[in-house]
């Protein structure tokens, strides 16, 4: 599989099927984040892998009922990060950016093993953190929920995350996201030439 076809692949699948998690798949997830650039190499970003079943349950309740189907991923991932961890350039603070390649090298690497990671946004960060046992004073990223897809009627979903499991949701065409050297003129003459955002 090449990049190009790997990045297709990734799916924000929410029909999840519990397994066992091995130690295998515990490596490789934790070798590739190390790999992952930042500036100045700080590798501000931390992982909190949680995949002991009394911790997944005691997961579930940090969770809105948006994300009720988390409960079925058989493991868990907290990004999290502060920014006295990495560079700060004037106004720019990086931890989270940096962190974010960091998340991005772990899902891709778990969709080449054949795995779901959807990243998760509705959680209470101060329960988790709690949970997880993050310090206060970190900022909690992301949870990332790793499974295996079950394409299956018996998990049921709210219609707009049933639709996304069917077909990937639109996505915004490459001239409404990229511009070519100039940001305000380019989106002028780009509006000339596409009628909707979406390919």
């Amino acid at each position: 599989m090449n990049f190009t076809e790997l990045v297709s692949k990734r799916r924000a699948y929410r029909k999840l099927k519990p397994f066992d998690i091995e130690p295998e798949i515990l490596q490789e997830l934790l070798k590739i984040t190390s790999l992952a650039p930042s500036c100045e190499n700080n590798q501000p970003w931390r992982f909190v892998f949680v995949y002991n079943k009394e911790q997944l349950q005691a997961m579930q309740s940090v969770f809105h009922n948006r994300n009720k189907w988390v409960e079925n991923a058989p493991l868990l991932v907290g990004a999290f990060s502060k920014q006295e961890f990495d560079c700060s350039i004037e106004t720019r603070d990086y931890h989270l950016f940096d962190t974010g390649i960091a998340t991005a090298y772990l899902m891709l690497r778990a969709t080449e093993m054949g795995l779901v990671a959807h990243p998760t946004s509705y959680y209470n960060e101060v329960e988790a953190k709690k949970i997880m046992g993050i310090p206060e004073e970190m900022d909690l990223i992301t949870i990332i929920a790793i499974g295996k897809h079950e394409d299956t009627a018996k998990i049921q979903l709210p219609k707009d995350q049933e639709r996304a499991e069917l077909e990937r949701p639109k996505r915004f065409s490459m001239q409404y996201l990229n511009y070519l050297d100039n940001y305000v003129s380019e989106y002028e003459e780009n509006k000339k030439r596409f009628e909707d955002i979406f390919d």
